[in-house]
């Protein structure tokens, strides 16, 4: 993984990488940054294999800049935005594009904060 691509991430995503939101939730912040960036992406949901024994997994996750940032388990409730490390374990041959309403930055920020306003109530 090319370092440059780690610290446009790192610089585009500062603001949600501490976020545990739905995976699907994450999906639309990561398709909805990288288009107010004016950067091409392409949503999908894929098999994972786990790192360990066990089934694989359903995610979901954007492919960007012919890198892969993960938006958790397709059921799950409190997932991180990372990029991926291991593409060898992504299923990408047998994914689904996803078709993601793309939000404004205003729009995430919104969803951010009524997201952690449910959190807490």
């Amino acid at each position: 993984m090319e370092q440059n691509t780690t610290q446009l991430f790192n610089e585009l995503f500062a603001s949600y990488l501490s976020l545990r939101l739905s995976a699907f939730e994450n999906l639309k912040i990561v398709v909805g940054v990288l288009a107010a960036n004016d950067l091409d992406c392409e949503a999908f949901e894929l098999n994972k294999q786990p790192t360990t024994s066990g089934n694989a997994q359903s995610i979901y996750a954007v492919k960007w800049q012919d890198q892969w940032i993960l938006c958790g388990r397709s059921n799950g409730y409190q997932e991180q935005i990372v990029l991926s490390t291991d593409n060898h374990l992504l299923d990408t041959d047998n994914g689904r594009v996803m078709n993601v309403p793309v939000l404004s930055l205003q729009q995430i920020s919104f969803m951010c904060v009524e997201t952690a306003h449910f959190d807490h109530c």
